[in-house]
């Protein structure tokens, strides 16, 4: 195998320096200049740190990098963007005991919260000279993915899961993104992209920290545009989970606010997943800290997680699902598990109530919030956003199957009186 940290991958700042990078392990801090995932002497995961003591906002930008200043880019030129973030906080209509709010990221380039972190991800890729990227991914990031390379002039290639349906791919081939299938598990897969990459000189996508540090920072701006938007933080966030970087990186976020002196307040974080996917929630209970240890307890899980339509979430071993299991210990939150019943039935209602359509595995968020306030862990009166993940729009397909077109059939005769019983029945 070559060497999995070329040299040949200098960037070049184009403006002072906005960061460090450093290892979360062994604290050893990292040439930033230098293209590598994990820390080379180690293999411990990177995290940023950000030079700057004052929290910056960067107006008019219309997108989430209006906080450029909070984001591990070196060259404003370089940033690669489609017009990501800045997506709309829409307070419910409907009474819920509570005062919700959905953040609604279905209005992303691509259609989900992804577009954040794939923005970031494919300009280091630029920053860096690579000119082809590829990760794995079951539908969104793969799509974020192939869009973002598409406008920065690279090709990017998706490994998906075996029986991927079409549906779902089509879209890739419009941006002109090779696809692979794997024919294994998505824990397999995963270490299959990431040593593959490493021989090949390719630059890694996949949406978890140890793929990518970088894509790691995007999800981080949902909190900062939550607390912009409302003028404080919430009592509550609820946020689906799959791999587990979307929940960690949004509470990154809201701790980001309160150590720049933005927000003396944290937020409860709800961490939402498929029925009888408890692998997080088992580690929370028996008090897990390491990721050798949540491997140790997925390894000792004795029945194979179930099939469901919230494909999204289905990950049997979450690769960032330490961070989110510190994410919810350390705001004082829950996880909690959503059937595909209660989804369907919460995209239905999502719909005809707010006039908001998002796909079954975001969705779930919502659903989640009708059990929090029966089981009381919400109160009447608090403050609740629920994140709308992924747009309803990209996953048609998952529709059909469950919910049957009603036509009613009119004609130039009894097409009048047909409308009118439809009417009176409204």
């Amino acid at each position: 195998m070559s060497n999995p940290f070329p040299s040949s991958r200098v960037c070049t700042p184009g403006e002072t320096h906005l960061y460090a990078v450093f290892c979360e392990k062994c604290d050893r801090v990292i040439d930033s200049e230098i293209y590598r995932p994990v820390c080379q002497d180690c293999g411990g995961a990177l995290v940023f740190n950000y030079l700057d003591t004052a929290f910056r906002r960067s107006e008019p930008v219309h997108s989430m990098w209006k906080y450029r200043g909070q984001l591990p880019v070196w060259d404003a030129s370089k940033i690669v963007t489609l017009g990501e973030g800045d997506t709309p906080l829409i307070r419910a209509r409907a009474d819920h005991g509570v005062d919700l709010y959905f953040k609604n990221e279905t209005v992303n380039p691509t259609g989900s919260h992804k577009d954040r972190a794939l923005s970031i991800a494919i300009t280091k890729a630029t920053e860096f000279g690579f000119d082809a990227c590829m990760l794995y991914s079951d539908g969104s990031a793969a799509l974020s993915s192939a869009a973002y390379a598409a406008r920065a002039g690279m090709h990017n290639i998706a490994l998906v899961p075996q029986g991927a349906p079409d549906y779902r791919l089509l879209p890739l081939l419009v941006y002109d993104s090779t696809v692979l299938e794997y024919a294994g598990s998505a824990a397999d897969a995963l270490d299959w992209v990431h040593a593959a990459c490493q021989e090949l000189d390719l630059y890694e996508t996949t949406t978890y920290r140890r793929a990518n540090p970088y894509q790691s920072e995007g999800p981080k701006t949902i909190a900062y545009e939550i607390a912009d938007q409302l003028g404080f933080v919430p009592d509550w966030c609820l946020v689906p989970v799959g791999g587990g970087g979307t929940l960690s990186g949004i509470w990154r976020g809201f701790c980001d606010l309160r150590d720049y002196g933005e927000s003396a307040k944290l937020p409860k974080l709800a961490g939402i997943l498929p029925e009888h996917y408890t692998l997080l929630q088992d580690g929370l209970d028996d008090g897990i800290s390491t990721d050798l240890e949540l491997r140790g307890l997925a390894g000792a899980a004795v029945h194979p997680a179930p099939e469901t339509a919230q494909a999204k979430l289905a990950m049997a071993f979450p690769p960032d699902g330490i961070e989110a299991i510190a994410a919810i210990r350390n705001s004082g939150g829950v996880f909690l598990n959503v059937s595909d019943p209660e989804a369907f039935a919460a995209q239905m209602e999502l719909g005809s109530q707010e006039g908001l359509y998002a796909e079954i595995s975001a969705v779930v968020s919502y659903a989640a919030l009708t059990k929090l306030r029966h089981s009381g862990t919400i109160q009447r009166g608090e403050t609740v956003v629920v994140l709308l993940s992924g747009s309803g729009f990209r996953e048609i397909g998952e529709l059909a199957r469950t919910l049957p077109v009603k036509k009613i059939q009119v004609d130039q005769h009894s097409g009048i009186k047909t409308l009118t019983r439809v009417l009176q029945g409204l």
